[in-house]
């Protein structure tokens, strides 16, 4: 069966403005002993390059952000934070829904391809100096995925599916540096897996954002992260092994 490409998201997965140290010295001073809180919706806009193999049935995947969002069911994307000046915790999650439809290359059948993906990272982070934060955390992945072809003329028809979940550990650094009054830009980033869930994975975000008000910032960035989690063999085995990049925007509102 030829190889057919499945547009699917993380959905990076895995993060807004890996959020920012507010660059306002009067706010720091305020919340000097005491707790801050941010809440960021997100959109990334995501281009997908590797393969997903779902029950022994390799399926590349080639999709730009058009392709993705042309074909997205529904998706949510958030990333919350709270923090001291000595530490924070952060969470950052994500859902596609994913569908597909069309016809076999050759034979013409009618084939549908599923696929439902979610992320979720908890980061701890200390604070080692004014710009630099490291820490551990966790990411727990979880991908459904389906692949139906209509019975033909003398070809039987194929109906599969399979999920999987997983769980990453990460080590964490998160660098920023205030620039003029509001402005302030950094990057963040992480690596996992260790062979405990995914054979490796891997993120990088470097970040730019400008506080408009206490309460309102806009945050800017660009995410690239990678994970290969391959398990099962025969007609059991998932492998998934995929790159996910692009642009990111994020309304961070700040408590």
């Amino acid at each position: 069966m030829s190889k057919k490409p499945i547009s699917l998201a993380v959905a990076s997965l895995l993060l807004t403005t890996f959020s920012v140290r507010p660059a306002m010295a009067q706010q720091e001073s305020e919340q000097a002993d005491g707790w801050s809180f941010k809440v960021a919706p997100y959109v990334l806009f995501p281009n997908m390059n590797g393969s997903a193999t779902i029950r022994g049935i390799e399926a590349d995947v080639d999709a730009s952000p058009s392709d993705i969002f042309e074909k997205l069911d529904f998706g949510a994307m958030l990333f919350l934070e709270a923090a001291t000046p000595k530490f924070a915790i952060t969470l950052d999650g994500l859902y596609m829904n994913l569908g597909e439809k069309g016809l076999t290359p050759v034979t013409g059948r009618e084939t549908e391809v599923d696929m439902k993906q979610f992320l979720g990272q908890v980061n701890f982070l200390w604070r080692v100096a004014p710009w630099a934060e490291i820490g551990l955390g966790g990411r727990l992945n979880g991908i459904e995925g389906g692949l139906k072809v209509a019975e033909g003329e003398v070809l039987p028809g194929l109906d599969v599916s399979q999920s999987k979940m997983w769980f990453d550990p990460v080590i964490a650094v998160r660098l920023t540096a205030p620039l003029e009054s509001s402005w302030h830009l950094g990057i963040a980033g992480d690596y996992g897996g260790f062979g405990i869930g995914s054979d490796y994975a891997w993120q990088v975000f470097p970040f730019v954002g400008y506080q408009f008000s206490r309460l309102f910032e806009l945050g800017l960035g660009y995410r690239a992260l990678g994970m290969k989690y391959e398990t099962g063999s025969g007609s059991d085995l998932f492998i998934y092994d995929m790159t996910i990049f692009g642009p990111q925007i994020g309304a961070v509102f700040h408590f």
